[in-house]
């Protein structure tokens, strides 16, 4: 907390005229105009800021949807996001957006590059997989795959920001992943399905 009347207090008061008037305008600052001053202060560093201070700027980037009301950790959280954020610049990629989501959803998310069939590649992006094989050619798309136990409602308004932060030549998809199994008479079967959610307007 920066100190703004200091060089008043520490400025030598000829008479008692001068001292009641820097009592008066320490008084002013401190009970008016403390905290508002304090957050123009830290308009240099906004991440360092106040909540007021740090969602303001979220706002003017677009990343105040990610901000969740649970309290102070909240606060800590889109304050880390946004040091990041400016810190990267025109550097952030995948490794902001992974950062982001293991912010977010801890040990319950994956970045996967997605590849596609070159047999079938004139029927792009319809033949998609996560795996690298002789077959496949690697693609411009990832599959966001988040934990069955997210959220539904929360990542319906996160989604537009995640797709935001990759860079302009990833085309992101956001997938809900949950393992399947049955087993019966010594047959086991064991799948992955997706829930892919695409909110794109277009």
């Amino acid at each position: 907390m920066s100190d703004f009347v200091a060089i008043i207090n520490h400025s030598h008061k000829a008479n008692e005229l001068e001292r009641a008037m820097a009592s008066l305008f320490d008084n002013l600052i401190s009970q008016h105009l403390d905290s508002e001053l304090q957050d123009l202060f830290d308009y240099g560093a906004p991440w360092q800021g106040s909540r007021t201070v740090v969602e303001r700027f979220t706002k003017l980037d677009g990343l105040v949807v990610l901000r969740r009301d649970d309290g102070g950790l909240s606060d800590k959280i889109m304050s880390i996001i946004y040091a990041n954020w400016s810190a990267l610049a025109s550097e952030r990629g995948l490794g902001f957006l992974q950062f982001v989501l293991d912010m977010l959803y801890p040990q319950q998310n994956e970045i996967v590059r997605l590849w596609h069939s070159k047999r079938f590649a004139a029927q792009y992006p319809n033949y998609l997989k996560e795996t690298q094989s002789n077959d496949v050619f690697l693609t411009s798309r990832i599959r966001i795959k988040l934990d069955a136990q997210v959220d539904i409602t929360e990542l319906s308004e996160l989604t537009p920001i995640l797709t935001r932060l990759v860079p302009w030549q990833i085309v992101p998809e956001i997938a809900i992943s949950f393992n399947t199994q049955t087993s019966g008479l010594g047959v086991a079967l064991a799948g992955q399905r997706f829930h892919v959610g695409n909110f794109s307007p277009f």
